[in-house]
This record gives C-alpha cells, sequence and structure tokens, in this order.
C-alpha cells in the first residue's frame, strides 16, 4: 500500500482511539461505521458494535495499562482502515482514502486524552527521513527485534 495511504489508516486508528470518550465520540463513532459499512446496514450496526467494545477496553484500562490497551486498539483500527482501503480499485480507493482523511479532521479529537503519548503506531516497517536541511526524529517504546539474513550457502560448482 502506498505510503500516504498508510499514513491515512494509521491516523484514523489514532483517531479513533483519541476521539473515543470525548464529546465528540457519538458522532464520530457513527460517521466511522457510516465509511466502513459504505451504505449497508447490518455492516454499519456491526461496526458501532465494534467501536463502542473499543471505547469501553479504553475506558477500563486505565492507569499503567492504558498505554498499551490504546495502542493495541490505534493499531487494530489502523489495520482495519488499511484492509478495507486496499480491497478498492484505485479510483474507489482514492476518493475512499479523501473521505477518511476529511472524517478524521473534521470530526475526530485531534488530542484526546486517551493516547496522546503516541502519534504512530505501526506493526510493520517505519521509515524517518529528513531532508533539504531538516531534522528527523523518532521514538521507540517497547521492544524492538531485528533480524539478520541467513548467511548465504557456499557457492557450488
Amino acid at each position: 500500500m502506498p505510503e500516504d495511504l498508510s499514513g491515512t489508516a494509521a491516523e484514523a486508528g489514532i483517531a479513533v482511539v483519541r476521539t473515543a470518550g470525548t464529546d465528540l465520540w457519538d458522532s464520530f463513532r457513527r460517521q466511522v461505521a457510516a465509511w466502513i459499512g459504505r451504505g449497508d446496514g447490518p455492516s454499519e450496526r456491526s461496526e458501532l458494535l465494534r467501536l463502542t467494545d473499543t471505547a469501553s477496553a479504553l475506558r477500563e484500562a486505565g492507569g499503567a495499562g492504558s498505554a498499551a490497551v490504546a495502542a493495541r486498539h490505534a493499531l487494530d483500527w489502523q489495520r482495519r482502515f488499511a484492509d478495507l482501503l486496499q480491497r478498492l480499485d484505485d479510483a474507489e480507493r482514492e476518493t475512499a482514502a479523501a473521505r477518511l482523511r476529511q472524517l478524521v479532521r473534521e470530526h475526530s479529537a485531534g488530542d484526546g486524552p486517551a493516547a496522546p503519548e503516541f502519534n504512530l503506531v505501526s506493526g510493520e516497517n517505519v521509515r524517518i527521513q529528513a531532508d533539504h536541511g531538516s531534522v528527523a526524529a523518532g521514538t521507540v517504546n517497547g521492544d524492538v527485534r531485528i533480524g539478520f539474513p541467513h548467511s548465504p550457502d557456499s557457492p557450488q560448482g
């Protein structure tokens, strides 16, 4: 998936977590369910339940474990948005991604209390790059596992 669409999915996943429990939640939750359901009533109702479960889990987590729960739910929603975008053809994908960005911008809490300590959650590669005299930085909270490629077999022949 192109970086801009991955970024859109990540931003939307974080928006779900940050908006849960705020005054904007009910409207945002309905908008997200409608975006995912794409006009299918049963799908929208299923997504409303899933979103409600996320908000409940975040509310119940509280304390020291809340950051881990928030990160897990943000990543789950990121994957869900990415999967849905990936299933669309190119024209539909661009339209749906633009609508999702607009939904996040207009209906979500930009900096809610649920997870202020992270800006990006990824289960895949992340590249941070600085250019044109700028500075780039990243922080890793948690485990990092680096695997090294296997050594090639000795040449035959």
